[in-house]
């Protein structure tokens, strides 16, 4: 069986070829710079440059740059936001979905309207509200007084993308499984969920990029030391080693490196579920 030939290049298919090399070259150069900067002397980077082959590899700027900057606190603190938010934001975006996406009542589209605005609520206009909602609770200055805001604003795109994916799943399968004798539980935990497992993975890495990465909640919602996330801590960094470049790229690598593995391990997943909860709105 003899199989197809392959489709000979354009000359227009080049171009945008070495247009997309020339662009990604582009956007590693920084990154690139960042890392050759991290494993050098400060000697050496003064007296070569960024761009340019280090003379020692200094593995213990990355040690140093962990101990001097409290990095354990900050990587436990984000981590702790990250474990709490993540799983529990998630679970809530799925519950609303599912209703709003496999169940008939009055209001629905209202109510998914409702969470959709919540995409065009800036941050910034809640920072004062969000300030004394949370001193009158108790929660100022502590990692908790971060949680409440993270769900609520990470609630409509979840939502968004999960009730899209719930629509894709045939109504066949859920009346079905009602027939059976199927709770509405049962039905969300043992076959949603099952089948809904792109869009959660995709879910999963984009929501703990953002929380990892937040910086303005944390800045106006917590002050004590210890209650410091990465991006914070490594602000303090910054502030106190503002010409010492080695080891503020080493701190930056460090800063990146546990969210860079999760999206590693499941990028497969990332295009399938965002493009698949996108289809059907």
């Amino acid at each position: 069986m003899q199989t197809a030939p392959r489709p000979r290049m354009t000359a227009g298919s080049w171009l945008v070829l070495g247009c997309m090399i020339l662009l990604s070259v582009v956007w590693l150069l920084p990154f690139v710079s960042v890392i050759l900067t991290s494993l050098r002397s400060q000697g050496d980077m003064m007296m070569h440059g960024v761009f340019t082959w280090p003379e020692k590899f200094l593995w213990s700027n990355f040690v140093k740059a962990w101990s001097t900057g409290g990095f354990g606190i900050y990587f436990k603190n984000s981590l702790f936001i990250i474990a709490m938010k993540v799983p529990l934001g998630i679970a809530l975006a799925s519950l609303a979905a599912y209703p709003l996406a496999k169940m008939s009542f009055r209001g629905r589209h209202a109510i998914f309207l409702f969470f959709l605005i919540g995409l065009a609520v800036p941050v910034q206009v809640a920072l004062q509200p969000l300030v004394l909602m949370m001193k009158a609770l108790g929660l100022s200055n502590s990692l908790f007084a971060l949680l409440p805001p993270y769900l609520a604003f990470g609630l409509p795109l979840q939502i968004l993308v999960m009730r899209g994916f719930f629509r894709q799943i045939p109504t066949e399968l859920v009346e079905a499984a009602r027939v059976d004798g199927a709770s509405e539980i049962t039905i969300f935990r043992k076959i949603m969920i099952p089948l809904s497992v792109p869009p959660l993975a995709a879910l999963f890495i984009i929501d703990t990029l953002a929380t990892w990465n937040e910086f303005l909640l944390p800045l106006v919602l917590t002050s004590a030391s210890d209650s410091r996330t990465v991006p914070l801590g490594l602000l303090q960094f910054q502030g106190e080693h503002s010409s010492q470049y080695t080891l503020l790229k080493a701190g930056v690598l460090i800063s990146i490196i546990p969210v860079l593995i999760i999206f590693l391990f499941l990028q497969r997943y990332f295009v399938a579920g965002l493009t698949a909860g996108a289809v059907k709105g």
